[in-house]
């Protein structure tokens, strides 16, 4: 407004001009000057002085406004504040804008809170005592002050300036406040590092005095040598002595070291070596352990270390006795070597104790779901079918639990492999069901099955390891919820070939707390033994799914549960789906058996009851059995020129195992029959050990319907 205001007046001005001019130019006769034309005149230079005069002022004001948009500008991106204090009203005339940002406070609108803030610091204590010697006269500059905001908190640390100007009628001080953290912290370091320096001088000085015996320097560009002895009582080398390096270090090797030593000594310490070392980029100190000659069996260990100076190298070879440590390394070395030798002993009493409980629980295993297996194939009435069932599944359950503690081994030595077939995905879901229903007993959990009715009803894939992973959760699940409810999500996405199978376990139990869930999958993390004991199931589960190049994730909240998702590929084996679970019917199909009339089947074993249940599996196959229970007895048939297409030998068996049966059947002139080991030792390694004895193939307890029959359909001539 301003501006234009100006612009008017000047307008005003130029017109005036104008035409006063020309009335004195045309009007007056300077031979006849009168009063009024002199009036005249002066007003027009007046008027002309006043116009140049705001010209100019016009200009002024817009350079100083330019200057001060520049000044305000460089100001506010600035590190130190600036403000202008006044003598005679003692108040700040003046203050930049910057205030927050170079004292790390909050932005106020209010000038007051500023002032109250530059207020605080000129009464910090240091600040005060400072300006007391002040003359007020000549520059004033504080050393850095530290300062803490009340409300923020905030520790900065700054700096304080104050420059005295007088003009012709007042007296200013001008204040400059910077923030000089970053200084401090810089010159905080320098310190820090100076006296670290020194002190690691010290301590290093300390350390060559105290630990080394011997100090040799060498300068690789000249040759130069000396050698000094740190310790008037340990001279291994002689003398102190100075002299040319090669000569000197091929006379202390040849006078002093041992000579089983001197060799790989001589290669380390040669001049080319040194310098060869030298010029590579790593220049870490290297160590070399020799013994000195003589009968005092003394050893010692001496380590290089390069300095770089100006264009010298220079290394320097500090020597110590280390016979103590070299007995003390022998010492651990054979205390090494013994704890190896009694893991390898442990180890080996572990496998046989595995192979031990293996057989002598799926021996009677074997009969039960054996006999089980073979009356579901038969027609029942329903409720005695779903009790068999029911008797079955829980025997499979112990069978499952068995292999897990076998899977322990088969983890650690990664023997694990998979077993891939086509499967039941109903039946598979029902097993989880009814095995779960028992975990649960009596406690007040309800179980529930939410199962996609649109899953393909057969797979292809290891359903074993599969079931066994999500038994494990289940059981988990179980074990950590006293009441509410588990819940069991099945769904699928189907492709063309192949279906993603995603299978979630929810329970509303105790929850894992968030720096546990990185723990409950991996063994290596346990942080007692109760968490070791508890994680395994957690820890078979996740190197089973990943076997199975699957998935498993968990999301936890403590006191609300806990919800695990196992994701798996699996090969779609048929179209039809598994409908509505509630209608699945637990009665098994007919077991899919082959004829092998004709076939004749010698079985050895000393167990009764197992006698009898691969009597009833084979009669399945239309199969002529004969039954034995000792190798002798099995040894005197094959002797009497009975005639057999296949023998399922029992390995673990009192007087003859059935290895020692099968060498000495091998004896026997123009033997050639199939001998299949049947076996409850199931433990890793097992089948190859049995195959190098020389047996045809390998049978564990208890008998799978589906491998049996791919054993019979691959030896049996008929």
């Amino acid at each position: 407004m301003s501006e234009i205001k100006n612009k008017i007046i000047l307008l005003v001005v130029l017109i005036t001009l104008i035409f006063g001019g020309s009335y004195i130019l045309n009007d007056i006769n300077f031979s006849n000057i009168t009063l009024v034309n002199v009036i005249i005149i002066i007003i027009v230079v007046m008027i002309l002085i006043v116009g140049v005069n705001m010209i100019l002022s016009s200009r002024n004001n817009k350079e100083l406004k330019s200057r001060d948009r520049l000044f305000n500008s460089l100001v506010q991106n600035s590190d130190t504040i600036y403000l202008m204090y006044e003598y005679k009203t003692k108040k700040i005339v003046y203050m930049s804008k910057n205030i927050p940002e170079v004292l790390a406070i909050d932005e106020s609108e209010n000038t007051e809170d500023y002032l109250n803030v530059i207020n605080d610091i000129f009464k910090l204590p240091i600040l005060k005592d400072s300006l007391r010697s002040w003359d007020e006269e000549s520059d004033f500059v504080s050393q850095m002050l530290s300062y803490v905001n009340s409300n923020t908190l905030n520790k900065i640390w700054i700096k304080v300036k104050l420059y005295p100007t007088i003009d012709k009628k007042n007296h200013y001080l001008v204040i400059l406040i910077s923030n000089v953290s970053d200084e401090h912290e810089q010159q905080h370091l320098l310190v820090t590092q100076a006296s670290d320096i020194k002190s690691r001088e010290k301590q290093l000085n300390q350390i060559t005095a105290s630990s080394y015996d011997v100090e040799m320097n060498v300068n690789l560009t000249s040759g130069e040598f000396t050698l000094r002895n740190l310790k008037n009582d340990l001279k291994y080398f002689g003398d102190n002595r100075i002299g040319n390096y090669e000569y000197e270090i091929n006379e202390i090797i040849d006078q002093y070291i041992n000579v089983n030593d001197a060799k790989e000594v001589t290669n380390m310490l040669s001049l080319n070596n040194l310098i060869k070392l030298a010029e590579e980029s790593d220049l870490e100190p290297i160590s070399i352990r020799y013994q000195l000659n003589g009968n005092n069996n003394i050893w010692l260990e001496s380590t290089i270390f390069f300095t770089n100076n100006k264009s010298e190298i220079i290394i320097t070879i500090l020597t110590k006795n280390v016979t103590e440590n070299a007995e003390y390394m022998r010492i651990q070395n054979q205390k090494l070597e013994n704890a190896l030798m009694d893991a390898k002993k442990a180890n080996k009493a572990k496998s046989e104790f595995l192979a031990i409980m293996s057989h002598e629980i799926r021996t009677p295993l074997n009969a039960i779901i054996g006999l089980s297996e073979s009356a579901l194939t038969e027609e029942l009435p329903r409720t005695v079918h779903e009790d068999i069932e029911s008797i079955n599944s829980a025997s499979n359950n112990v069978l499952q639990i068995i292999d897990g503690i076998l899977d322990i081994s088969k983890i650690e030595t990664g023997n694990i492999k998979l077993v891939e077939k086509e499967y039941d995905v109903a039946k598979l879901f029902k097993n989880l069901e009814t095995i779960t229903i028992e975990q649960i007993g009596d406690k007040k959990i309800n179980l529930e099955m939410d199962v996609a009715k649109d899953i393909p009803s057969k797979l292809f894939g290891d359903s074993g390891k599969l079931k066994q992973v999500m038994i494990n959760i289940l059981n988990n699940a179980v074990k950590y919820t006293s009441e509410g409810t588990i819940k069991v999500t099945g769904k699928c996405e189907k492709g063309r070939t192949n279906a993603k199978l995603i299978i979630s376990v929810s329970d509303t139990g105790c929850g894992i707390e968030r720096d546990k869930l990185g723990k409950i999958f991996d063994d290596s993390k346990k942080i007692d033994n109760k968490d070791y004991i508890e994680g395994m199931g957690l820890t078979i589960a996740k190197n089973l799914i990943d076997l199975l190049k699957g998935e498993i994730e968990v999301e936890s909240k403590v006191g609300e549960g806990s919800t695990f998702t196992v994701t798996v590929n699996q090969k779609i084996i048929s179209d039809e789906t598994i409908g509505q679970m509630t209608n699945y019917d637990p009665q098994k199909k007919r077991v899919n058996t082959f004829n092998a009339s004709g076939s004749k089947i010698l079985v050895v074993d000393d167990n009764k009851l197992n006698l009898r249940v691969a009597e009833r599996l084979l009669k399945k196959y239309n199969i002529e059995v004969t039954l034995v229970e000792s190798g002798q007895e099995c040894i005197n048939i094959i002797n009497d020129n009975q005639d057999f297409d296949l023998i399922l030998l029992d390995q673990m068996m009192p007087n003859m195992s059935g290895t020692e049966t099968l060498h000495k059947l091998k004896n026997i002139k123009n033997f050639n029959i199939p001998v299949i080991v049947l076996t409850a030792d199931a433990i890793v390694g097992k089948k190859e050990e049995y195959l190098n004895e020389g047996f045809d193939d390998y049978l564990s307890k208890p008998i799978e319907i589906d491998t049996l029959t791919d054993i019979l359909k691959k030896h049996l001539k008929h």
